[in-house]
C-alpha cells in the first residue's frame, strides 16, 4: 500500500499554518518543544472498512494532497467517530 509523498507531507504541513485543521481549534501541529502532536489524517479512509472509504479511488488519489487533512489527536478521533457528520464535502 501507498502513502503519501514527501513532497505532499511538506505541502500538507507547509499549508497548516501549525494548527489543526478544525474549525476554531487552536491546538498546534507541533508543540513549542518540537514534539508533534498533529496528525496526518485520510478524508477517505486508507483502509476498507475505515470512515469514508470510496473502494473505487486510486492508491495514488488516496495519498494525495487533496485527501488528506491534518489534525490535532482530538479532532481526528471525532472526525473519524462520526463519518455521517464529517462527510468528504464538510472535510
Amino acid at each position: 500500500m501507498r502513502k503519501p509523498s514527501e513532497k505532499t507531507i511538506r505541502r500538507l504541513f507547509a499549508m497548516s499554518g501549525n494548527m489543526c485543521a478544525f474549525p476554531e481549534c487552536q491546538s498546534p501541529i507541533f508543540e513549542p518543544s518540537g514534539t508533534p502532536t498533529g496528525e496526518i489524517c485520510h478524508i477517505r479512509a486508507q483502509r476498507p472498512g475505515g470512515p469514508r472509504y470510496e473502494p473505487a479511488q486510486t492508491d495514488k488519489v488516496r495519498h494525495s494532497y487533496e485527501n488528506l487533512i491534518l489534525l490535532c489527536r482530538r479532532h481526528h478521533k471525532i472526525v473519524d467517530a462520526q463519518p455521517d457528520i464529517f462527510s468528504p464535502n464538510v472535510l
